[in-house]
Order: C-alpha cells, then sequence, then structure tokens
C-alpha cells in the first residue's frame, strides 16, 4: 500500500496535477504576449521565455503548466498517460521475468529457467 502510494504521488508529480488541478511547481517555460497586464487576446500564441536548446527552454520535471490551457489539453494528456502506462506496464513485465529468471538459477530449476 505504501508503494501504491508512492507510485501515484510520483504520477502526480510527472502529470503535474493533483486531484486532477493542475500544478505550477517550476512555472511555465512559455508565456503568452500580454501576460503581465493580464491582456492576452483570445487565440494568442504562447512564446518561449530563452532560447530554442537552452538549459532554461527544458521544464526540469514533468509537463510544463501551458499545457492546460491550450486547445488539445484533453487529447494531449491521455495520449502521454496512454504511452507512459503502455511504458511503465514492459518494464515491469520485465523486472517481473528477470527475478523470475533470478529465483530458476537460486534455486537450481532449470526446467522452470528456459521454459516459463
Amino acid at each position: 500500500i505504501v508503494m501504491m502510494g508512492f507510485f501515484a504521488v510520483y504520477a502526480g508529480f510527472v502529470y503535474n496535477d493533483c486531484f486532477s488541478l493542475g500544478l505550477n511547481l517550476f512555472g511555465s517555460r512559455w508565456e503568452f504576449e500580454g501576460q503581465e497586464d493580464n491582456a492576452v487576446e483570445e487565440n494568442a500564441e504562447a512564446v518561449q521565455k530563452s532560447s530554442y536548446g537552452s538549459g532554461e527552454s527544458v521544464y526540469p520535471f514533468g509537463l510544463d503548466p501551458i499545457w492546460h490551457v491550450t486547445g488539445n489539453e484533453l487529447l494531449f494528456f491521455n495520449s502521454f498517460k496512454m504511452k507512459l502506462s503502455v511504458i511503465f506496464g514492459i518494464i515491469q513485465m520485465f523486472a517481473g521475468t528477470l527475478l523470475k529468471g533470478c529465483n530458476a538459477i537460486f534455486f537450481k530449476e532449470k526446467l522452470d529457467f528456459f521454459f516459463e
């Protein structure tokens, strides 16, 4: 149960949300023109705060909170979560197979090692 709680918190940090509310832990790397004066027009495009490829343009961990105000937010987050779940699932299955192999070697069960 403790591990489930730990990984739930980890997943929340990766998706930058808590109870389905977006978190802004590190600030966004993007901004809208007029954002400081609260004069952002509808359909305005965000621009990066620093040059592309610099260390300051990369979000430190998780997803940039600017995704919460985009038109394709739901589509992007669902796609991202699905892909990440598949990757975690494959890693978990591979780790289980490795542990099963290590147990078969330790207990000298050659049939289990080769055929399970």
